[in-house]
């Protein structure tokens, strides 16, 4: 490693002269010399003012050994006081930078101090060992210039992938990794990463390009098995994070004298040989010691990401981790921990920039820029910040919980209140969950990072931050009827699998639990059997006798189910982590919930995990019911919105969330617009804010919309007021993540409109201006008389969507060629193929063949149609048509394999005896001679007229859809193209864009009703031939025109018809 090998040469360098030292010269001119080479610079040492000077460090030398070993020595003494408290003081004079920005050194050649001032005061940090390690934390010291200030820039420039160190210790622990990955011994290193990997790291499928891409961006490499390679290197960063927050959140209570160790960072560096490093590592960090000794409790309770001290105690571990770990540890020891003034969220910004983009996007990872948080709490509107309970059931880094502590804190301090009861209001009104443990110790050292003062100003107070690792959707619950007196809840992956179980009793009264857990956890590490257990129950006051004995059953099962893991390399922290899920059960109502919840959709989701949380989420009814229409893939965020509210929020509280637009017009979210919790409960959407025409979250193209409900017993009422954000004029979609609120609203349209469903419950939103629905509502009915169709689903395109190449008039055969880039599936080369023509037909494919009023194919493909429709009787029909089609049929054949593993074939047709190349959507609609189509996705809504087009060797044929075109069929001209012109109108289109999904347009039919053509009214015939005179003609610009007269007749004819509908 570069930086290590640098300080190792000033080190030797020095350590080279010390024996001849005699005086306070020696001493500096060795290190000045050496500390030019390091920096590669020219240092100039004004010994009148102080031994060296280097930008905003200052050194003070004292001949070898003066200061005894002991910072209580005169020598010491007069080095900090007499020396470096006046050279600070007077260079802070000088230069305008702040006394407490500086950083102050003493060495004597056998030790080194760090030293800042601080309130016209010196500290000081330990007196460090001359070593390696020491002179690396001068070198960097040099280098730095200031004290760091704990922004995310410094995090990432120091503790990042660009930072030597930090590659060092990342491509150490992906060498441990691979390296248990590759043994067939079950380690505890495989198991963790297996249980990780289950519930947390399933790296979605990337591209070779994308692979290609994080591969850029990561400085250390996987020499393992490329199985992992994405799974394995995700593990090493988030296990590399989570050592890095912690480590600082010591550097934080250690800055803040709330414990007696001093300076963690030095000692950890320095002072401590590598196996009393790991062993510190192992007590004061990973086991939380230093916290709780700081009366901060529960502070550090995942066990997943402590593998590195196996790792570390490996012998290669050994050799490579552990002075890559002293070297990184040493740049922590250089930040300034005492004071935290922050903007931004520095740790979600530090995990944004270790993780790649191309990583956090498979994994659904989009964290919120801070101007989004502020404008998601600010909807809640408390009458008084103080008093009501907060909860972000999903709080990742934690960025919501900072922006309400900070509220909540200026509140406090304006009511006078005293460090003591505002610490006990913040810990007691500001909540969060999350069921990832990187993200629960993210957020619980942001939450320190809020009050560390507090704590500082009241002392003694033990506290626990109410930041849980637990489950928004899947939470410990007692039976509702109350029957059952035992609780079952199970957690972890199939790895781990435990099914915990509790006396209901017992599961639902914290405290009690906490002890019963902590006796059980000290019984596990002393690998106990569960009969000594029970006796400690009784004996140490936990349990009566009566209550040991009844609850005794489910007690040892849960219990053995983790003695059995602690057997296996694991470790007794399972009743920790149990005990946050079921803290969460008892963690009672909230006044206000807000966040991001996670944009997964179902099918992402691990299996176990869907398996597990299915139940909750069925008992909501929120899946979709039509499988046409995704079936289960519901966002999770609805799932969240749903458990939260019912779960957790009081009644009358509100809930504001981040979710994705599509929500309120999505068919398959049918059953989230119903905003039916239970019986008599109800999210009463309050107001929604759109935020689509922008992107605010800056590696996302993400639809995204904050909507506030509230929680009571009434039905929602519309409309909902709607605002729409848009860029304001001159401005760009793109929201820098590091704007404020205010500066963002300078470059935004906000335009208030109004939402109102288009039919019942659960029907999607129109999206109109203020009144326009009640204007037109009476299209808001289901069409009596027009059922709109979807096109043929073939799901092998290249095989099905042929152009025809060549004619054989004398034996009426047509020669096809396979399109193998038409489709997602290998069909293999091109191939040319003779068939008969009988089940050709010309093919619409998508929006680029038609315009408004307008069909123009491009190109010339053809479909095969091989079957008439999806019953049992047509698929006979269609062995019996292929079977005289001897050309076709095997054509066909040459592809039976691929024919036969079509999602649509396998899983709606093959049960009912259909031929393997029979397609779906097919019906005597297909083979009408006039379709009036309109696109599935589109940006904008516009529909045209079919007709009939040339099939070799038959002549004219209709034109058959593909499934992303939607349709009418007709039997008669003048009735599609009246259809055609009212569907050009501009009230339709406004209507149908004001209510579906802008890519997703579907069956329009289902909730909207137009008049039936009426051959005898002049203003109907009207329509219809300003509508097929504008299919006439082709020049874009005068058709323009002609569509205009069609839109000005169907809109003056529509206008009509409702107000006759609204007469009625």
């Amino acid at each position: 490693m570069f930086e290590e090998k640098i300080a190792k040469q000033a080190y030797e360098k020095i350590d080279k002269r010390r024996p001849r030292w005699t005086n306070e010269e020696e001493v500096r001119l060795t290190w000045i010399t050496a500390l030019e080479t390091a920096l590669d610079i020219e240092i100039d040492a004004e010994r009148a003012k102080q031994d060296l000077s280097y930008n905003n460090v200052i050194i003070e030398f004292k001949a070898r050994g003066l200061f005894k070993g002991s910072d209580k020595s005169a020598k010491f003494k007069e080095a900090m006081q007499n020396r470096l408290l006046p050279y600070i003081k007077t260079a802070a004079a000088r230069t305008g930078i702040p006394e407490d920005e500086h950083i102050g050194i003493a060495i004597d050649g056998e030790h080194i101090c760090f030293a800042q001032v601080d309130d016209g005061a010196i500290t000081h940090g330990h007196l460090l060992p001359f070593s390696p390690e020491s002179v690396g934390m001068v070198i960097e010291a040099c280098r730095s210039n200031y004290r760091r200030a704990v922004i995310a820039e410094n995090l990432l420039a120091d503790f990042g992938h660009a930072s030597a160190a930090a590659s060092a210790v990342m491509q150490a622990l992906a060498d441990c990794l691979a390296g248990a990955l590759a043994s067939t011994k079950r380690t505890k290193i495989k198991m963790l990463f297996e249980e990780w990997r289950d519930l947390y790291g399933q790296v979605a499928d990337l591209s070779s390009e994308q692979v290609q891409s994080i591969d850029q961006q990561l400085r250390f490499k996987w020499r393992g098995d490329r199985l992992h390679a994405m799974s394995g290197r995700l593990f090493v960063i988030h296990t590399y994070n989570s050592l890095v927050i912690k480590l600082l959140a010591a550097e934080i209570v250690s800055a803040h004298e709330l414990t007696t160790t001093q300076s963690p960072a030095e000692s950890f560096c320095a002072v401590l040989s590598p196996e009393d490093l790991i062993e510190q590592l192992e007590s004061q960090i990973e086991r939380g010691e230093l916290f709780s000794g700081a009366g901060i409790n529960g502070f550090v309770e995942e066990a997943i990401f402590s593998w590195h001290l196996d790792a570390a105690r490996s012998k290669k571990g050994g050799e490579q981790l552990v002075p890559a770990l002293k070297a990184l540890i040493g740049k922590l020891a250089l930040y300034r921990t005492d004071r935290l003034t922050r903007q931004r969220d520095a740790l979600r910004d530090f995990y944004q920039g270790l993780v790649p983009e191309t990583m956090r996007k498979s994994l659904g990872e989009f964290y919120t820029p801070d101007w989004l948080v502020e404008l998601t709490v600010s909807k809640i509107k408390p009458a008084d910040w103080l008093g009501p309970r907060f909860l972000d059931p999903t709080c990742g880094s934690g960025s919501f919980l900072v922006e309400v502590l900070r509220k909540k804190r200026a509140a406090a301090k304006k009511a006078g209140k005293t460090a003591r009861q505002t610490l006990k209001l913040l810990c007691e009104e500001v909540w969060g969950f999350d069921l990832n443990p990187l993200a629960v110790q993210t957020a619980r050292v942001n939450f320190l990072m809020e009050i560390a003062d507090l704590i500082a100003e009241a002392p003694g107070k033990p506290i626990e931050l109410p930041v849980l690792l637990a489950d928004a959707i899947y939470s410990p619950a007692p039976n509702p009827d109350g029957a059952d007196k035992v609780v079952e809840y199970k957690i972890g992956s199939q790895i781990a699998a435990l099914t915990i179980k509790l006396p209901s009793t017992l599961a639902f009264d914290r405290a009690r639990l906490d002890q019963v857990f902590a006796l059980m956890g000290e019984h596990v590490e002393s690998d106990h059997e569960y009969g000594r257990v029970a006796k400690a129950l009784i004996s140490q006051s936990v349990l009566s006798a009566k209550e040991a004995a009844e609850w005794g059953a489910p007690l040892k099962e849960t219990y053995d189910q983790v003695l059995a893991l602690h057997r296996r390399n694991w470790n007794g922290i399972w009743f920790r982590i149990v005990r946050n899920f079921f803290w969460s059960a008892t963690a009672g109502t909230f006044d206000a919930i807000v966040g991001n919840p996670p944009w997964v959709r179902w099918s992402k989701l691990p299996e176990a995990y869907r398996e597990r949380v299915k139940p909750t989420c069925e008992q909501y009814d929120i899946f979709s019911k039509t499988g046409y229409h995704g079936g289960n893939e519901l966002d999770i965020s609805a799932m969240i919105t749903y458990t939260t509210g019912d779960k957790w929020l009081a009644q009358g509280g509100k809930l504001a969330f981040l979710v994705t637009q599509t929500l309120f017009q999505n068919p398959s979210s049918s059953g989230f617009r119903n905003f039916r919790v239970k019986p008599k409960v109800n999210l009463i959407p309050l107001e929604v804010e759109d935020l689509k025409g922008l992107k605010p979250f800056a590696d996302a193209a993400n639809k995204t919309a904050l909507a506030l409900f509230q929680k009571a017993s009434s039905k929602p009422s519309y409309p909902v007021p709607y605002i729409v954000w848009s860029p304001a004029d001159g401005e760009k979609r793109n929201i820098k993540p590091a704007l404020t609120l205010s500066e963002v609203l300078t470059k935004v349209k906000r335009t208030p409109m109004e939402a109102n469903p288009v039919g019942d419950d659960g029907s999607p939103w129109a999206v109109l201006p203020k009144g326009r629905f009640e204007e037109i509502r009476q299209l808001a009915v289901p069409s009596e008389w027009i059922e709109g169709r979807k096109g043929i689903t073939v799901d092998l395109n290249g095989v099905y969507f042929v152009p025809v190449v060549d004619v054989n008039e004398d034996d009426r055969l047509i020669q096809i060629q396979t399109q193998p880039n038409s489709g997602k599936k290998d069909i293999g080369a091109a191939r040319k193929f003779w068939i008969e023509p009988d089940q050709l037909f010309p093919l619409i494919k998508g929006a680029s063949d038609f315009d408004a009023c307008y069909f123009a194919p491009e190109g010339s493909l053809h479909t095969l149609v091989p079957n008439s429709g999806i019953r049992r009787a047509h698929f006979e029909a269609a062995d019996s048509e292929l079977a005289g089609l001897p050309k076709t049929k095997a054509y066909f054949k040459a592809y039976k394999p691929l024919l036969e593993s079509r999602s649509t074939w396998k899983s709606r047709m093959a049960a009912q005896g259909a031929p393997y190349q029979s397609i779906y959507n097919v019906g005597e609609f297909t083979f009408k001679p006039w379709k009036v189509i309109w696109a599935e996705m589109s940006s904008t809504f516009r529909a045209a007229v079919a007709g009939s087009r040339e099939v070799p060797l038959v002549g004219k044929r209709p034109c058959v859809p593909d499934h992303k075109i939607f349709f009418v069929a007709f039997d008669d001209e003048s009735e599609a193209h009246f259809l055609c012109g009212l569907l050009n109108s501009t009230m339709v289109a406004q209507y149908v864009e004001a209510h579906n999904v802008s890519i997703q347009v579907g069956d329009i039919f289902k909730h909207m009703r137009l008049p039936k053509f009426d051959v005898k009214s002049a203003k109907h015939r009207e329509v219809a031939e300003l509508t097929k005179v504008a299919h006439r003609i082709a020049n874009s610009a005068k058709r323009e025109k002609a569509v205009a007269a069609v839109r000005t007749a169907a809109d003056g004819l529509l206008h009509d018809w409702l107000a006759t509908h609204k007469a009625v």
